[in-house]
């Protein structure tokens, strides 16, 4: 078994914005306009780039497609589905991409799902890349599996936990050769930040098992550091975005996440070909 362990210090998000943004999101998409395959923000400006192409706005059984940017015409190869829109008790979203390589076709299917919407408590992430084609198809895909326990995480990052070595963030990779196992503690830094520190335990599976102490002896403080690097980066990222956002509420916090649905002003939604019958919304 191989371990690893990395700490990084994070801006903090403020539990009240978090879900006031959980509540801003829900809103944004609630007020939308479905007429057909259209889709248009309450002031009646379209949505581009995103097209109801099954079922109603909303409602467990809704599809929604990208637009191509070739040709106007809905992406096959890509869709969200809505399984489930209550905010007192759960809100799921699939998210399907299919990659139609005729050598190794692939097929990734994440799940996001949150309980609730009106009281945050809990999220789940799935992720499955599946692929078919070849004799080494099953070692191209693998499952994540993702579990925040919402009430443990801010009293965690406070210090306050009851519970000091419950991980309130954590998570399983699986794949054909091996299954890593995730855990990730927040706890206060003394300037009023994150402190937060990423666990993994890794064990090979199948023929691996006994050669991956092995590996790890020759690739081990490689890996290490690739991943720790990793996470270095994308805590530089968060803390460079992070402290500004979280300073926006109310109707500003709404223009941020409204306008995060728009492209840029100098950016125009593709023409369609003569013939085409785009599901988007007539100017």
């Amino acid at each position: 078994m191989a371990r690893f362990q990395h700490t990084v210090t994070l801006a903090p998000v403020p539990r009240q914005w978090f879900e006031s943004c959980v509540t801003t999101l829900h809103d944004v998409a609630e007020d939308l306009d479905s007429d057909g395959g259209c889709l248009r923000l309450p002031d009646g400006r379209p949505l581009p780039g995103l097209v109801l192409s099954e079922g109603s706005h909303l409602r467990p059984g809704a599809r929604y497609r990208p637009v191509n940017g070739k040709d106007g015409q809905p992406d096959a190869d890509r869709a969200a589905t809505v399984l489930a829109w209550d905010r007192r008790r759960e809100t799921a979203l699939e998210v399907v991409t299919v990659d139609e390589d005729p050598a190794h076709p692939a097929r990734l299917t994440c799940v996001l799902r949150l309980l609730s919407a009106a009281r945050p408590r809990e999220a789940w992430l799935t992720a499955t890349l599946g692929t078919t084609g070849g004799k080494r198809a099953e070692y191209l895909g693998g499952t994540v599996r993702l579990h925040l326990d919402l009430g443990r995480w801010w009293p965690s990052a406070a210090g306050r936990n009851r519970r000091p070595l419950a991980a309130p963030l954590g998570g399983t990779l699986t794949h054909a050769l091996a299954r890593a196992t995730v855990t990730v503690v927040p706890r206060p830094a003394p300037d009023g930040r994150w402190r937060v520190t990423v666990k993994a335990r890794v064990r090979g599976r199948s023929l691996v098992r006994p050669l991956l102490p092995v590996v790890m002896a020759f690739m081990g403080r490689r890996a290490h550091r690739s991943i720790a690097e990793a996470l270095d980066g994308a805590a530089r990222e968060w803390n460079a975005r992070l402290p500004a956002l979280v300073l926006k509420e109310g109707e500003e916090l709404r223009a941020e996440l409204t306008g995060g649905l728009l492209p840029p002003r100098d950016v125009h939604p593709p023409r369609a070909l003569p013939g085409d019958t785009p599901l988007g919304c007539p100017e």
